[in-house]
């Protein structure tokens, strides 16, 4: 199988930010259905759907106890990201910043941010509570415009999330209620700052 035109429209608009979300999530282990649903946000009937559509396209391959990634869709995956800027991408199933806890997406970037305020609020229309945009130093992960304030003593599971990506230009890190508001607001934030 290709990752051609045909199959790219099976798998578009909001299907594909799921299919998205679901591959994700199967890159870090095998997952059922109930556990994918739990945690991605989503009901299980989408979640089902889904299983049944990338399996159908090779991208998936059912096992007992849920689903894992064929090579073939890390390479769909990998693409879809690329097409958005993003080097690499991961789900946060749970971190702590500023004292509360919540479900995260975090991505290195190709391209430095310039329109930060537009990722910013794209990410937070695409479902987001927040998104954060990370430049990394010699000294660490910091927040462009304030530079003096010490993430890591604010965010850590932030700065150990970022440890793990490709080296970027640039850092985008979404956090919200469920991991696939967060990867919805991620993509569209990527999408937005690839547009300055």
């Amino acid at each position: 199988m290709s990752t051609g035109s045909s199959e790219a429209l099976e798998l578009s608009g909001e299907r594909e930010v799921q299919a998205v979300a679901l591959l994700l999530l199967l890159s870090e282990g095998v997952r059922g259905r109930y556990s994918a649903s739990s945690l991605l946000g989503l009901r299980e009937g989408v979640v089902r759907g889904l299983y049944g559509k990338l399996k159908e396209l090779g991208y998936v391959e059912a096992r007992r106890g849920g689903a894992r990634i064929t090579e073939l869709g890390r390479r769909w995956l990998a693409e879809r990201l690329r097409l958005r800027g993003i080097l690499g991408a991961k789900l946060l199933e749970e971190v702590e910043a500023w004292g509360s806890k919540y479900a995260g997406a975090a991505a290195s970037l190709e391209r430095e941010v310039r329109r930060v305020v537009a990722a910013r609020d794209a990410a937070v229309r695409g479902g987001a509570a927040m998104a954060l945009i990370v430049k990394r130093s010699a000294g660490g992960f910091y927040l462009p415009l304030v530079e003096e304030y010490d993430l890591e003593a604010g965010a850590p599971g932030v700065c150990r999330a970022l440890e793990g990506l490709p080296e970027g230009r640039s850092y985008l890190v979404v956090l919200g209620e469920s991991l696939y508001a967060c990867v919805r607001g991620l993509l569209s934030a990527a999408a937005a700052a690839e547009g300055g």
